[in-house]
């Protein structure tokens, strides 16, 4: 559930602060602390690609579906201002501290995070999450360890297991409309680096399952971002396309599955997205995303079986629809 749908959230967020730059810089002297609850509800299509083996190259859709995500995220936070400044560049110096919890069908996870931004162009945050799921049936499982002698992904007990994710991120922004003031000259840039690392407590196995994500494994990971948009004072406020780089600093997070598996695998997704602003208080997100994922050697079985395959390449595919709703009261 946290393949790109948090991706896109990233780059909107800070595009959406850059934007508003030049009006909060001249709103400064009256800027005052406040407390914002707000609930997301993000939820992906998945399309069906058939797996091919060989080298690098592109997958096409073979099945109208194969699988549905949602998750919802309850938020409070809480902003200051800190450091501030008499200039443009530091007037709006801030300081966010957020708390929240996240609820999908199988997992819950309380979340907090902290942001500070020094400069105008720049963002800092750290924040953690800590969670623990369950199964449905057969159909869709929260939490799960592998087993690589059935193979399969066996459930584990919630409450008694912990998915454990803490992480630090910088964010560059860039508003044309900083340097060219007008309602139509907002093309805006991010780039943002977050580093973490992640942990399935309770379990012995190098390769585990969360949100109903199979291939996950224990260590330190990155996350890569870049995002181009354009802003209009239109009800569609913001088209753009973004790119994600995704993966393990170690290839040795997967153990005894490393070498043949590919352990340090990066993961690109490129998504076209588009924001709509129903209102103040409401906004509505939709991305396409293109993704890759290993090819192999062997032919495909199933997803339990990928841990024992042998890597060849890098195939793309057109993966999922996301809606995102985010609705401030």
């Amino acid at each position: 559930m946290k393949k790109f749908i948090p991706f896109a959230l990233i780059a909107v967020c800070g595009t959406e602060i850059f934007a508003e730059e030049s009006s909060l810089a001249k709103e400064a002297a009256e800027q005052k602390s406040s407390m914002e609850y707000s609930v997301t509800t993000s939820g992906a299509y998945y399309l069906e690609a058939e797996h091919k083996t060989g080298s690098s190259h592109f997958s096409g859709v073979s099945g109208p579906y194969d699988g549905v995500e949602a998750v919802t995220e309850f938020d409070a936070t809480y902003t200051m201002p800190f450091l501030n400044g008499d200039d443009e560049l530091t007037a709006d110096n801030h300081l966010a501290l957020k708390l929240g919890l996240e609820l999908s069908p199988v997992t819950v996870a309380p979340v907090a995070s902290v942001t500070f931004s020094p400069i105008a162009f720049l963002e800092f945050a750290v924040g953690g999450t800590a969670g623990t799921g369950w199964n449905i049936s057969d159909w869709f499982q929260g939490m799960a360890a592998y087993n690589e002698a059935k193979p399969e992904y066996k459930d584990l007990t919630p409450f008694a297991h912990w998915y454990l994710y803490g992480w630090a991120s910088g964010c560059f922004m860039f508003d044309l409309a900083a340097l060219w003031e007008g309602d139509w000259h907002h093309v805006v840039m991010t780039a943002t680096y977050k580093a973490g690392y992640q942990k399935l407590t309770g379990t012995d196995s190098d390769v585990w399952l969360w949100q109903a994500s199979e291939g996950m494994a224990s260590g330190w990971v990155y996350e890569q971002e870049y995002f181009l948009g354009y802003q209009m004072p239109l009800t569609v406020s913001m088209i753009g396309v973004g790119t994600t780089v995704s993966g393990h600093y170690k290839s040795s997070d997967y153990g005894k599955f490393s070498k043949n598996y590919d352990g340090d695998f990066r993961t690109i997704d490129i998504w076209p997205m588009a924001e709509i602003t129903l209102n103040k208080t409401n906004q509505i997100y939709v991305v396409v995303d293109f993704t890759t994922r290993r090819c192999f050697k062997e032919k495909y079985e199933d997803r339990e079986h990928e841990p024992l395959m042998t890597k060849t390449g890098r195939e793309w595919l057109l993966d999922a629809i996301a809606l995102q709703w985010k609705h401030v009261f």
